[in-house]
């Protein structure tokens, strides 16, 4: 199905220069066909008219809303997705995330906008440290053989890598200077033991991302204040520690930032202050979002990201993913099984901020379904140069280029488009069968 995606011109002779990029057998033969049939039919995705405002569902307002850019040009396009905490192998819930921010950033393209991506890499983390020492190995190096094979995986799924793929690690001088804003501006404060923290009550509209009131936490903390935390509500900027390759020197010590502001300086460096979109799994909403904004607006007196969105939760059989249950999928275990497009279609069957839920059965249909588009192609592909002139028919290719901006410009709705694609290839069925006539 990617095949169809690089098919940017109705010149033949281009067309036939991108079929030459597939090999004639295996996954991307079927690349082939759609280069193939969007040669007959000749078909021009980048010369479509001009899309309608792009709506997106924003939690920070908790409203469907125009996606507007902050550039003054009005066509840029800055977005920012939490990326994996790198101890594993990354699962098919990590997939999800990725596949959904990927197709996301491939529709802003395509509808016409520069857009710079920016995916981080967790390298520094309590997880890292603890399986590094069970396998007796630096954290460094563990971390840098899951990045390796996180590379790897995306690239087996069709994840194209972000524009900016920071790690941790390589970015703490920004974190600490980020961090001595916040002290100077007494936003955060450094303890005698050498962790410094952020002040939660200095920012009053604390909790405007998830809904939750600073009172109300504090009340559901216990009385007694952790170390030298002036208050339970404060979270960690920097935590004291001098574990070998997974610590620096900083004006309070030797240690390691803290979860947050990790993010809240990687997305500075490469997006600045401001921008437009910032996206991660629902569990993430608090407290991890709900801290950058806080100390990102505190240490850049600007507002932080203007679109907060987030994706739903993955499921096997309605349960948590995990080694314990035994239904722990990494994604090298599932293409042991299955294509890599089954499990994008799997995943792009839902909305990016619901809930997914896979069973050996759903990977079976989608299997299914993916044999029947490619079988209704082929014999469409058989009838080209045939035309379909009718401008409300599934299979004119306007109707349906129409009904796919519809949907994933209504908040990226990918389950509506493949609906649409559905409609075609019923259509197609229907023509190739004399069910349907050719005009």
């Amino acid at each position: 199905m990617t095949g169809l995606l690089v098919a940017q011109s109705d010149d033949r002779r281009s067309l036939e220069k991108e079929l030459l990029k597939y090999p004639q057998n295996g996954d991307d033969a079927r690349g082939r066909k759609w280069l193939t049939l969007a040669a007959n039919l000749r078909i021009n995705f980048m010369t479509e008219p001009v899309l309608p405002q792009i709506l997106v569902t924003n939690t920070l307002t908790r409203r469907k809303e125009p996606l507007k850019s902050l550039d003054p040009s009005g066509n840029k396009i800055r977005m920012y997705a939490c990326g994996v905490t790198v101890y594993d192998d990354c699962h098919i819930g990590h997939a999800m995330q990725a596949i959904f921010f990927d197709v996301i950033r491939r529709y802003l393209e395509f509808a016409g906008y520069d857009v710079t991506y920016v995916r981080n890499f967790t390298d520094v983390d309590d997880k890292i440290i603890d399986r590094a020492k069970q396998r007796g190995m630096s954290p460094a190096r563990l971390a840098q053989d899951m990045i390796e094979s996180s590379d790897r995986d995306m690239e087996a799924i069709g994840v194209r890598p972000a524009d900016h793929q920071p790690r941790v690690s390589e970015m703490i001088p920004q974190i600490v200077h980020m961090i001595q804003d916040l002290i100077r501006d007494e936003a955060a404060y450094a303890t005698k033991s050498g962790d410094v923290y952020y002040r939660v009550r200095r920012k009053s509209d604390y909790g405007k991302l998830s809904g939750r009131n600073p009172d109300e936490l504090r009340s559901g903390t216990r009385d007694l204040v952790q170390g030298d935390k002036e208050d339970p509500l404060d979270f960690a900027l920097w935590k004291k520690d001098d574990v070998p390759d997974a610590s620096w020197d900083s004006p309070w010590g030797r240690g390691r930032p803290g979860w947050h502001i990790e993010c809240s300086a990687m997305s500075k460096e490469y997006l600045g202050n401001s921008f437009e979109i910032h996206g991660g799994g629902r569990d993430l909403v608090f407290p991890h979002h709900e801290n950058e904004i806080a100390q990102s607006e505190s240490a850049n007196k600007a507002p932080y990201a203007s679109c907060w969105m987030h994706c739903g939760l993955l499921t096997i059989e309605k349960q948590k993913m995990s080694k314990s249950l035994g239904n722990h999928i990494t994604i090298q275990d599932f293409l042991k099984s299955w294509t890599p497009e089954v499990l994008r279609f799997g995943i792009l069957q839902y909305h990016y901020s619901s809930n997914v839920d896979f069973s050996k059965a759903v990977f079976q249909q989608c299997h299914r379904r993916l044999l029947y588009f490619y079988e209704t192609l082929d014999l469409l592909n058989q009838m080209a140069p045939e035309k379909v002139s009718a401008p409300a028919d599934p299979l004119n290719h306007h109707w349906l280029i129409g009904e796919f901006h519809k949907a994933m410009s209504d908040d990226f709705n990918t389950a509506a488009a493949l609906a649409s694609l559905n409609k075609a290839m019923k259509a197609g069925r229907e023509l190739a069968a004399g069910k349907k006539s050719a005009p």
